[in-house]
């Protein structure tokens, strides 16, 4: 009498188990800030839609990662579905970091790299489509359920983050530095209806907190004017800033009197 076969080994199951349980983490991020009505959960939103695109693309990345080594794993058609899923999700991203992912003066800061995984999305559909079974494989592809969460969520998150913060990722970090400098505008009027003059960063006490990650810096403040710049660690290449009174030398690039004003960095 023959032994039964042994059943393939499943590979990938381990990194599906690691990103959904980063997800899990970001979505829990994401209420407490929301109920602590907390600055960061912009942050903790665009996490979501990192974790749901990447949880979502997984089958695929796994697929084209296992469909070039030996032995080749077995496909089966729960996790061929996922891998078409994955590859609609890294098209539809590709797009969107191309249509969205420009700079304030207009490059397509992105665009390389939307394209790049736009590529991937292609390269991955060219193989599984011409991908044969492997009959009697030591290892299988696991299904990814979870993919479809992903998706979910990451659809949900590009829908909702608009709603919140702008309308991309930099859209709204400039949105939450140019509120900050326009709070400062307020500290330092009230501060000079006390002081007849304008304060230094550290004089403001109580008067003014900016949010967090933000880094707004008093360049110079005397009772003729002020001027100061405002920066976010996730606006890379940019920084944005505000005058009152004195004309800066370089006019913060075209800004206008009182109103923030931000641009690209060389």
């Amino acid at each position: 009498m023959t032994a039964p076969p042994n059943p393939p080994r499943l590979v990938g199951r381990l990194a599906n188990r690691i990103v959904l349980g980063c997800l899990l983490l970001a979505v829990a991020a994401a209420a407490l800030t929301m109920v602590q009505n907390a600055d960061a959960f912009p942050l903790a939103m665009v996490a979501i839609a990192c974790c749901g695109v990447l949880l979502a693309s997984l089958p695929s990345l796994l697929f084209l990662f296992y469909s070039v080594r030996r032995p080749v794993p077995n496909v089966p058609r729960g996790a061929r579905a996922g891998i078409y899923l994955g590859v609609v999700i890294l098209l539809l991203v590709g797009a969107w970091l191309v249509r969205h992912g420009t700079g304030l003066d207009g490059t397509p800061a992105f665009a390389v790299l939307g394209v790049a995984v736009a590529a991937v999305g292609v390269v991955t559909l060219v193989r599984v489509v011409r991908f044969a079974p492997v009959p009697g494989a030591a290892t299988q592809l696991a299904e990814s359920r979870s993919s479809v969460v992903g998706a979910f969520l990451f659809l949900l998150v590009v829908v909702t983050l608009p709603k919140f913060a702008g309308v991309s990722p930099p859209g709204a970090y400039r949105a939450v530095v140019t509120s900050d400098l326009r709070n400062l505008a307020v500290a330092q009027d009230a501060f000079f209806s006390e002081s007849l003059r304008y304060a230094a960063r550290g004089e403001l006490g109580t008067l003014y907190s900016p949010s967090s990650l933000d880094s707004i810096t008093i360049i110079a403040a005397d009772k003729s004017g002020w001027r100061a710049i405002g920066r976010h660690p996730l606006l890379g290449g940019q920084e944005c800033g505000i005058w009152i009174g004195v004309r800066p030398p370089d006019a913060m690039h075209g800004a206008t009197e009182g109103e923030p004003h931000c641009w690209k960095v060389p």
